[in-house]
């Protein structure tokens, strides 16, 4: 576990912060990227820098939580949540989701089979089937889970889903003294304590930028949902969420930088989970933003945020 990135204090945050607003401010982000405003000549400056030393490669491994119980079984989930006063937002994985999870591990564990170098920092969104999918890569890397809130859902409550501390009982591998990149409230809630889709997308611009700041030269696994397929487009710089593509579940997309977050080429796509997945259900499915039935909500929602950029924190 040595080599996880050690929880910060509050001083490093706001640190951290400081230094990351500014760095935000002279490099080309992807906002700048997406509205095609010039470069500067500091940037161009950093840029010719940079390219005389050596950068050493960073790769981020997204991948997607495994089969839902409450899709597998929808009527007995919404039974036990009101008998036991469950949240049903977040449900566990099914019986397939946990097989799914451990094929999953196995493929990015055992190397031989993907030339890729091996993880060694996790990353997982709070949600319970999520951490439950991560946690057999954790047990066969012997990692810790750090728990980032920009990884949470689409649509987030964070009221609704418990915090890192209440999942250690059940899934020991958390960390419960990470600090993460933005705190468990996020930002711009509405009235109900939801988060709209703008706010989402710019804590996924918060997370971008921070994997091109904060992660150089490591393997980054970030477990995920679904839309944040969205990730992959804050990343690469896509216009339209559209082509950012679609998320299979447990899919795998692996994305690497050797410039220090300049550039990301894709190297591998999530919109499948075939060879390492064995078996699917009908009810958990690849996922992009054009299968939404609000898409052109979604897509005006992605202009704002790359117009607005990252999340503050």
């Amino acid at each position: 576990m040595s080599d996880a990135r050690s929880p910060r204090s509050n001083a490093e945050v706001d640190a951290r912060t400081k230094a990351s607003v500014q760095k935000l401010s002279r490099l080309s982000s992807l906002a700048m990227a997406s509205t095609s405003l010039p470069i500067d000549s500091a940037t161009a400056v950093e840029v010719e820098a940079a390219s005389s030393r050596h950068i050493p490669k960073t790769t981020i491994i997204l991948i997607r939580h495994g089969a839902r119980y409450d899709y597998a079984d929808q009527k007995r989930w919404k039974e036990r949540c009101e008998a036991l006063a469950l949240e049903p937002s977040d449900p566990p994985l099914s019986a397939l989701g946990h097989r799914q999870a451990r094929e999953t591990a196995a493929a990015v564990a055992e190397l031989p089979r993907f030339d890729w170098e091996k993880p060694d920092l996790i990353l997982a969104s709070p949600y319970l089937r999520v951490l439950q999918t991560a946690q057999p890569l954790a047990h066969a890397l012997g990692l810790p889970i750090m728990v980032e809130h920009c990884a949470a859902e689409l649509h987030h409550t964070p009221a609704k889903v418990p915090p890192p501390s209440a999942r250690v009982p059940f899934i020991p591998e958390v960390d419960e003294t990470y600090v993460p990149i933005l705190d468990r409230d996020c930002r711009g809630l509405d009235e109900d304590g939801k988060e709209p889709a703008v706010a989402y997308f710019r804590r996924l611009l918060l997370l971008a930028h921070d994997l091109r700041t904060e992660y150089e030269g490591r393997t980054v696994a970030i477990y995920s949902h679904a839309a944040s397929v969205a990730l992959v487009g804050a990343l690469t710089g896509c216009a339209t969420l559209a082509e950012a593509g679609k998320f299979a579940p447990c899919g795998i997309w692996r994305l690497a930088s050797s410039d220090g977050g300049a550039t990301w080429a894709v190297e591998a796509t999530g919109d499948h989970n075939d060879p390492h997945v064995t078996e699917n259900d009908g009810t958990t499915y690849p996922w992009g933003f054009s299968d939404s039935r609000k898409h052109a909500e979604m897509e005006a929602a992605w202009a704002e945020a790359v117009k607005l950029g990252p999340a503050e924190v």
